[in-house]
This record gives C-alpha cells, structure tokens and sequence, in this order.
C-alpha cells in the first residue's frame, strides 16, 4: 500500500506587503517607516537567501530590492524569482548605489519594474511609488 501523494499547498498572496531587501538594517528600517506611512506592511530580508525563504512563506505585493549583497546579491535573487511561475509578475522596484554597465541595465529593465540609485531618490518616494503601484 503506497502513501497517499501529498500536494504541495499553493503559497499565500499578500497583496498588502512589501518585502524589502537589502543588508543595510538602517536602509530596512528608513524604508519600513517611509512604506508604513502608505499603510503597507512590511517584511525585511537582510540577504537574498532570506528574501527566498520568505517568499516560499506568503509571496508579497512587492519588493524593494538592494543589488549589492554578499550571499545573493539583487541580480541573482530577480533571476531566481522569475523563473518561478508563482513569482514572474511580482513588481520590483531595485533601489541601489552600484553603478550600473548596460547590460545590467538592460536585465533590469526586462526584470524589474523601476530602478533608481540610491543616492538619487528619497524614500518617501520609493514608499509612494510602490504605494501607488499596490493600491487599486
């Protein structure tokens, strides 16, 4: 007699949230209070791996994303995101210091749905930006 199969359960959507990614607890914390002032929840990954095994939880709304850390830096985690069906359309917006070559631009323009250096933008902006984009 076999073991029934078990289904794997469909990952919960929580439109609501936006996961904010980046190894910087300031930078995390500076975009928690800007997103909560959008009535946003959110949730904090410091690495990549994080971001992954959080995602595997309850997949968000959103997700903010730094491209510059050790385990997994940003290209590596939006190259692992979309090509998984259940997370190809969730919206990114990466927001990062790096100075960018032009493919890399162009993998975020296929990828992503807004980039912005850091130095360039406030995070009352970014908390608008995603705010807008997850409000119907």
């Amino acid at each position: 007699m076999s073991q029934p199969e078990q289904r794997q359960q469909p990952v919960p959507v929580a439109d609501n949230y936006v996961l904010v990614v980046d190894d910087n607890p300031v930078i995390r914390q500076i975009y928690r209070r800007a997103l909560a002032q959008q009535q946003l929840t959110v949730v904090e990954a410091e690495s990549g791996t994080r971001a992954m095994t959080l995602m595997e939880r309850t997949r968000p709304g959103y997700v903010v994303l730094d491209l510059m850390m050790l385990d997994m830096d940003g290209f590596e985690f939006l190259k692992r995101i979309r090509r998984r069906p259940e997370w190809e359309q969730v919206p990114v917006a990466v927001l990062s210091a790096k100075p960018l070559t032009d493919q890399e631009r162009a993998f975020l323009t296929a990828n992503a749905q807004h980039y912005q250096r850091k130095s360039e933008v406030a995070c009352a902006e970014v908390a608008a930006l995603v705010g807008k984009a997850m409000k119907p």
